[in-house]
């Protein structure tokens, strides 16, 4: 398996896992994530993972010079660039993250989460694929 199949299924995996709680307990699983973005050191925490994911994908794509591998790197820039926004930023980050957060109604979270779930699972058959 490929360093971009590999991060394609991790990716594709941690999409599934990290939304399909929000079909099942959305207002839940929103006051979850809106803990986990709480105070500055959560945000900058948060940036830190968000970091390492991003310099993952830009490392497993580099080598290739296929379409998902020129996405997957530019996903992983975008990922970097909205890390550098969490740790400079992070009240600002936050603020963003609550209001959006808080805006979504439980039947928006709901499908939200369906969304996602069948997206990530699509991304992690793709990897299996490859």
């Amino acid at each position: 398996m490929s360093p971009l199949a590999l991060v394609l299924v991790i990716v594709g995996l941690l999409i599934a896992a990290s939304r399909a709680p929000l079909i099942i307990a959305p207002e839940g699983t929103r006051s979850l994530y809106l803990k986990l973005m709480e105070t500055d050191g959560r945000m900058r925490a948060l940036a830190i993972m968000i970091i390492a994911l991003g310099a993952l994908m830009i490392w497993a794509s580099a080598p290739e010079a296929s379409t998902v591998a020129n996405i997957v790197y530019w996903l992983g820039l975008l990922m970097l660039a909205i890390a550098t926004f969490f740790i400079l930023l992070p009240g600002q980050a936050r603020r963003l993250a609550t209001t959006t957060w808080g805006s979504f109604s439980t039947g928006v979270l709901r499908g939200l989460g369906l969304v996602a779930l069948v997206f990530g699972l699509l991304v992690a058959a793709y990897g299996l694929s490859l």
